[in-house]
């Protein structure tokens, strides 16, 4: 049996049908620096994707300070992100660029078929 053949169907129709949420996954491919400028600029790749958002949570760290973070699922099909997330990756939701702090757990075989991705508000 092909673990990625039977379960990334599965994956696809959750997160694009079931619970369809529009988001904008932004890769980050790295930085660049030129010299004669001083100046440093970021590639990065985007994707117009669903994502099945899990939670969106706000943490109280004491006084009037507080973080946002926002918990989902994207999969790795051909309407998806055809590559393994990273830290340091952004995902656009609800007006808000969030960070991408953690990647837990992302289900692969021959193939990526899905990940659970944290991220911080900016």
């Amino acid at each position: 049996m092909n673990i990625t053949q039977e379960f990334l169907p599965v994956g696809i129709d959750l997160i694009d049908n079931v619970f369809p949420t529009p988001v904008v996954y932004i890769r980050n491919l790295g930085s660049s620096y030129d010299p004669s400028t001083g100046e440093i600029t970021e590639s990065t790749e985007q994707y117009s994707i669903k994502a099945g958002v899990i939670s969106r949570a706000r943490t109280e760290e004491g006084g009037v300070g507080e973080t946002y973070s926002l918990t989902l699922w994207i999969h790795h099909g051909p309407t998806g992100v055809p590559h393994l997330p990273k830290t340091g990756d952004r995902v656009e939701y609800d007006s808000t660029s969030w960070k991408v702090v953690s990647i837990d757990p992302t289900y692969s075989s021959t193939g990526l078929i899905a990940s659970k991705i944290v991220a911080r508000a900016d």
